[in-house]
């Protein structure tokens, strides 16, 4: 089945309406906030989810390591769900994605986010996985979970900053009626720099959302996206479940 791809620069691109990013001309491709782990998590709070995303998730992620063959994938931190030490299920969920993908590129490389604490657990033995806690760079691109403010002095080269973390979606209502709910992808200028903030929509499907808009800065849970760029020029790329992605231009162009 033909792969589609959506622009967001000519090198930057949205794969199949999926919170995929392909960066063509570093071949990578980066995804953000699996929560592996979630269900054992939330079945012991009280909360119980039928399905596990585990499977589903390596089955998704083998297919576009196979037929895209990027020389890299980055993910952009909480792998796993658990703010503390990992049970026995979310350490096997880890491993047991891990072990199924890493065959499949020639490196992986893990931005540590606030869940992912003892994650060196479930990465022992694997060579071709490397954990960064803070932050890691590739040429222009810069990557970090998001969770935490910017270092001061980025490097000389950036021009894109990419993070997760915040879950965005796209939430409004048609005709003052009927509530439309789709995740998406982020992309807006920095205040003080020539710099591009891409923030990753979530790829575990048990995760909530943050509706992205001008009045929402009090619910940001990025301090990036709160304190760093405006958020009347974000513009909001949404995901369709028919692999169709709706570009909305900055709020300022809406009014």
């Amino acid at each position: 089945m033909k792969i589609s791809q959506y622009n967001i620069s000519p090198n930057l691109k949205i794969i199949d309406s999926l919170p995929i990013l392909f960066i063509q001309d570093e071949r990578i491709l980066v995804i953000a906030d699996l929560h592996l782990g979630i269900e054992a998590i939330m079945s012991r709070d009280g909360t119980y989810l039928p399905h596990n995303q585990t499977q589903d998730i390596i089955e998704l992620i083998s297919h576009y390591l196979k037929e895209i063959k990027p020389d890299e994938l980055i993910l952009n931190g909480d792998v796993k769900h658990s703010f503390h030490e990992p049970t026995e299920i979310e350490n096997r969920d880890v491993q047991r994605f891990l072990r199924a993908i890493s065959p499949l590129v020639s490196k992986i490389s893990i931005t540590q986010g606030n869940h992912d604490v003892f994650l060196s657990w479930a990465t022992k033995g694997m060579d071709n996985v490397c954990i960064y806690k803070n932050h890691y760079t590739k040429g222009k691109y810069f990557f970090t979970h998001g969770d935490k403010e910017l270092p001061k002095v980025l490097p000389e080269k950036t021009k894109y900053i990419i993070i997760g973390h915040e879950h965005p979606i796209l939430e409004a209502r048609i005709n003052k009626l009927q509530k439309i709910r789709a995740p998406a992808f982020v992309v807006v200028p920095m205040k003080k720099k020539d710099i591009k903030l891409i923030v990753l929509p979530a790829f575990s499907a048990y995760s909530s959302g943050t509706p992205i808009n001008p009045d929402s800065k009090n619910n940001l849970l990025s301090p990036i996206l709160r304190n760093d760029v405006n958020l009347s020029e974000c513009q909001l790329y949404a995901l369709d479940k028919n692999k169709e992605v709706f570009h909305f231009p900055s709020f300022k162009e809406w009014t």
